[in-house]
């Protein structure tokens, strides 16, 4: 995998992202967005069971086992951070090896759209979007996500909420549409999104979890398979 240096300086009225890396890339990206890990504002809906701190402290713990499980997958990966002004704290925490790129304001879709079109725009020949609370993707799913989004003109990863853990392009078939007018949060975004995709005919990639309740952590502990998610098992085990 080809961690990169790179800086994203902010603007009044908008974005500005510069990079020192060169703008003609062969090589796949994945755009993996995520939160500050800041104490009350990560995995809401899982505090409510665990409370905040043990949240915090699991958060952090899905995204560390993510960049362990793509270390080696054969792609450049880019941090989009939310809020913005944390992209310097993010990095902080999690080496100053990697790129770490601000969201733009808007919803998740307006969020990944940007996020694409930074990576198109970038020379990436396919790029795909992850989030970062999903502690079961293994590296041989990493690397077959990576095989997958360089041979077919789309990709989709379900999850068992009705959602999807990652969405990728080809980048001269990217349909942005398909971040437009989705109920996000609800059990129709996969079902509404392979809708717009069908014309590109996308593969379906293996069904995975986001972790965003505590039934969602006893899951996990049932179903993970060994040498997996060691961070995010040794906390949910002490919880759950």
């Amino acid at each position: 995998m080809g961690f990169q240096r790179g800086t994203a300086p902010l603007a009044a009225g908008g974005v500005i992202i510069t990079t020192q890396h060169s703008p003609v890339n062969k090589s796949p990206c994945l755009l993996l967005m995520l939160r500050s890990p800041r104490l009350g504002r990560v995995k809401t809906r899982l505090a409510r069971d665990v409370g905040d701190e043990a949240a915090l402290a699991l958060y952090k713990a899905f995204v560390q086992d993510m960049l362990q499980a793509l270390d080696g997958c054969g792609a450049d990966i880019m941090l989009w951070v939310e809020p913005a002004e944390d992209v310097e704290s993010v990095r902080d925490w999690l080496g100053n090896e990697l790129v770490c790129l601000p969201q733009p304001e808007g919803d998740l879709g307006v969020k990944m759209d940007y996020a694409f079109k930074w990576a198109f725009e970038h020379g990436y020949a396919a790029a795909a979007v992850l989030g970062s609370d999903i502690p079961q993707l293994s590296p041989r799913m990493a690397k077959h996500l990576i095989r997958l989004i360089k041979s077919e003109p789309a990709v989709l990863g379900p999850s068992p909420d009705g959602g999807y853990w990652t969405i990728g392009f080809q980048s001269g078939r990217y349909l942005p549409e398909v971040f437009a007018n989705i109920p996000w949060s609800t059990p129709d975004v996969f079902e509404r999104t392979q809708q717009v995709l069908h014309p590109l005919e996308p593969a379906v990639l293996p069904e995975l979890a986001d972790m965003d309740t505590l039934e969602d952590l006893r899951e996990l502990i049932r179903t993970c398979p060994p040498g997996m998610a060691r961070r995010t098992l040794a906390l949910a085990k002490k919880l759950a």
